[in-house]
């Protein structure tokens, strides 16, 4: 099997945070959705049923709470700073891709979500 052609995606992770540049955001917060897939050899796992020998999407989810429950201005900012966790805590991971959208985000207008893509 070729490396990276295996991954694990998290779709839709609902967290409510406090992201944003106005100060209503700040106090109020808001409903945000995270996607997350990230690429890795899961050879060894797919062979031999061990969780050991993967990626605990249990512990995934974890690293991004953790990233979510830190205030930030820019969903720029809280996508990357998953991206670099999610890399920090699992070695394997070989690439990935974070999504990170604010649920009706206070416009004046309406929409569904804003989202910010980050590949690496």
């Amino acid at each position: 099997m070729d490396k990276g052609q295996t991954r694990i995606e998290i779709r839709g992770l609902k967290i409510y945070a406090y992201h944003g540049c106005s100060e209503q955001e700040q106090t109020v917060g808001n409903e945000f959705s995270v996607d997350l897939v990230i690429r890795f050899d899961a050879d060894l796992a797919m062979r031999t049923d061990r969780l050991d020998s993967t990626i605990n999407y249990g512990d995934v989810v974890e690293v991004i709470k953790a990233e979510m429950a830190i205030p930030s201005k820019l969903i720029e900012n809280v996508a990357y700073r998953i991206a670099v966790a999610v890399q920090r805590r699992f070695g394997i991971v070989e690439s990935g891709e974070v999504r990170v959208s604010k649920l009706c985000p206070p416009m004046g207008v309406q929409l569904d979500c804003v989202t910010f893509v980050y590949n690496w």
